[in-house]
């Protein structure tokens, strides 16, 4: 086994401090919540701050390198426990687990200050702040563990902060069912992590990222292909892929800032993350790269085609997700590694704005969330236009905007490794995305309101109106005021990445990007396409030109909306029922998995338990009862019976033994 040793062993507190911080503010909020009160949120956002400078002081540890032989050591590792040769648990922060943990606590802590808002009022605020810093904690986890069995213990902690946090409302059927739900497919996901681990254990004998990663020349093809495999499907389930994406839009049920925190910076960037970390593996195995890189255009395809079907403002954000999570997969899995990783860091702001801007117009509508009830709000709320409009410019991959470097770099990237069908899906999708996200912006902003809320009410309720506003719970009680920055300001330093995070990636190979990530993927001979990357630009942009100019033409202009409310319900009316169903990925599942597994319980409660192991059990006894009733009857009590017994015994004895003794002769 060839060791392959992973940064730098050291003590490191900041790197302690930055993991751990989320975590006592998760059982301090949870302990103490009813002594808190409302300082629960402010504590909690302070201690995920102090997590996030924790991570910029780790800086130069996380990005040194020390040369040390022939290789060079990047990162900082501390050691946690050690057990035995293989098996010893610690902290890794490279540039990788960097870039994630940056992101996780930067975004993340946003995101806890805009829910100081969002949320004021509810009965359970403590409650929600302690599962927001577990959650954070959960993802720390995960992306901070130098080995596979820490990875899959943040693994599972996502999952039950998930399903705390989708649920939170739990008094919705509908909340707890897509709890449920988001954690069952979860667990399958787990599971298929678990095999892998097995298999790396009875290979390499080590659950090591740098002893698994060092020892990977002397995996077979099969078992290697086997391994990333595995741990793809626990990938596909955290990440939303086909067929595994179905809980991702019903998780919408849980609040905005959840909603925010999953898709932006924690739980479905953990697929893309795993396959980042294990690039090693997959750079050895190009069967498992055809086919995550293909599983990720899939992904992306459908994510875009069923955006383009929704109504509810959170359910096109979902899918959005779904979508642009695909690109994340299809780059990371062909093996163009810094592009799939960059969409992963321009996605967190601009996705982060999307959500948090959706909020605020919920927010002014009194938990109105169908955009076809909407209309006109360019006026009564400039601000959350202004966010909206930054965050479909960026997710649309208009130049100049964060998307359009880190998206051009994974569609570009799929043709220089050999991938000419997942580089056509890919322009395809940024078209159907241009159009989708248009929709969105157009249907909610432009026209005439078509709402039930009195648009004059909306200054009441919305804080860049007002300097308070007034918070309603789901049943549309009157709450606490908060004030107005509280949202605000989150939304406004979000639109500063969303525009300028790409320019990171400008300048290609001597792009900051690049020198960033210089010692962190495997190299690979790429090849020279005949299309170069400006001309992917031009049609790259050309499709997202035309994909604008349809949604345009349906929604924007005069025609289009003095006949919007009618256009809509028929449009709604005459919806492809593929499409209306969401191409039956629910129904196949609920086929093949729930109903198979009702089936199942069925057969064992209606037939096997009660006549098969029940019957089993009163067969023993009866067979039990009978045989003492008959044992009982040769008790007679009468000395002539007992003595016939004992004669009819002797008697066969003899005749045993006689015939015995005559076969031996």
């Amino acid at each position: 086994m060839t060791h392959y040793q992973m940064g730098n062993p050291g003590s490191y507190p900041y790197l302690l401090a930055l993991w751990l911080l989320p975590l006592v503010g998760a059982i301090v909020a949870w302990a103490f919540g009813p002594q808190l009160k409302r300082l629960a949120g402010p504590l909690c956002s302070a201690l995920l701050g102090a997590s996030f400078v924790a991570t910029l002081l780790s800086w130069h540890d996380a990005t040194q390198s020390v040369a040390t032989g022939a290789a060079n050591l990047v990162g900082a590792h501390q050691a946690l426990v050690s057990w035995i040769p293989g098996f010893n648990f610690g902290l890794l922060l490279d540039p990788l687990s960097l870039l994630w943990t940056c992101i996780i606590t930067g975004v993340g802590f946003l995101i806890h200050v805009y829910s100081i808002g969002y949320m004021e009022g509810d009965n359970a605020f403590a409650r929600f702040f302690a599962y927001l810093n577990f959650f954070v904690f959960a993802m720390l986890t995960l992306v901070l563990s130098d080995n596979f069995v820490g990875l899959l213990v943040g693994w599972g902690l996502v999952g039950l902060a998930s399903y705390f946090l989708i649920g939170f409302w739990f008094y919705k059927p509908s909340a707890v069912a897509a709890a449920r739900k988001a954690f069952v497919i979860n667990v399958a996901g787990d599971v298929g992590i678990m095999f892998a681990i097995f298999m790396i254990v009875a290979s390499v004998h080590s659950i090591s990222y740098g002893d698994v990663f060092g020892s990977v020349g002397s995996l077979s093809t099969p078992w290697l292909l086997a391994i990333c495999i595995c741990l793809f499907i626990g990938a596909a389930a955290k990440s939303a892929q086909v067929p595994l994406h179905t809980w991702l839009p019903d998780a919408m049920e849980g609040p905005t800032p959840v909603s925010a925190l999953i898709h932006a910076a924690t739980m479905v960037t953990a697929g893309v993350y795993l396959v980042a970390r294990c690039a090693p593996l997959w750079s050895q195995s190009p069967d498992a790269q055809l086919l995550v890189g293909s599983i990720g255009g899939v992904t992306a395809l459908a994510g875009a085609i069923l955006g383009c079907v929704q109504w509810d403002i959170k359910r096109i954000l979902a899918y959005s997700t779904m979508s642009q999570i695909g690109y994340m997969i299809m780059g990371v899995g062909v093996g163009a590694y810094e592009g799939g990783v960059a969409h992963f860091f321009t996605h967190a702001f601009f996705k982060a704005q999307l959500f948090l801007g959706s909020g605020i117009i919920i927010h002014a509508l009194a938990n109105e969330q169908d955009v076809r009830r909407m209309g006109g709000l360019v006026k009564k709320l400039p601000f959350a236009f202004v966010a909206m409009l930054v965050g479909v410019l960026a997710i649309c991959g208009i130049p100049g905007f964060s998307g359009s470097f880190s998206k051009d770099a994974v569609i570009y990237g799929t043709l220089q490794h050999g991938h000419p069908v997942l580089y056509a899906v890919g322009i395809l999708t940024a078209g159907i995305t241009a159009y989708y996200m248009f929709r969105l912006l157009f249907v909610t902003f432009l026209g005439a309101y078509r709402g039930e809320v009195d648009p004059s009410d909306l200054g009441i309720r919305h804080p860049e109106l007002a300097g308070t506003h007034t918070a309603h719970d789901d049943h549309g009680h009157d709450a606490h005021h908060a004030p107005a920055w509280l949202m605000n300001v989150p939304v406004g330093i979000l639109i500063v990445p969303s525009i300028l995070a790409g320019w990171l990636l400008f300048g290609g190979e001597n792009s900051p990007w690049a020198h960033f990530f210089a010692q962190q993927f495997p190299q690979a001979t790429l090849a020279t396409p005949a299309v170069s990357e400006m001309t992917t630009t031009l049609i790259v942009l050309a499709c997202v030109a035309i994909g604008i100019a349809i949604a345009w033409r349906r929604y924007a202009t005069r025609d289009a909306q003095d006949t919007a409310v009618e256009r809509l319900r028929t449009e709604s009316v005459k919806m492809p029922a593929i499409l209306a169903n969401a191409f039956y990925f629910d129904a196949a599942l609920d086929l093949v998995f729930v109903r198979s597994s009702q089936l199942l319980g069925t057969l064992f409660g209606r037939l096997i338990d009660p006549q098969v192991i029940d019957g089993a059990v009163r067969e023993t006894a009866f067979s039990a009862q009978w045989l003492g009733t008959f044992v009982r009857s040769f008790q007679t009590g009468l000395v002539r019976a007992y003595a016939f017994i004992l004669v009819l015994g002797v008697a066969c004895f003899l005749v045993y033994y006689a015939v015995t003794a005559g076969g031996l002769h």
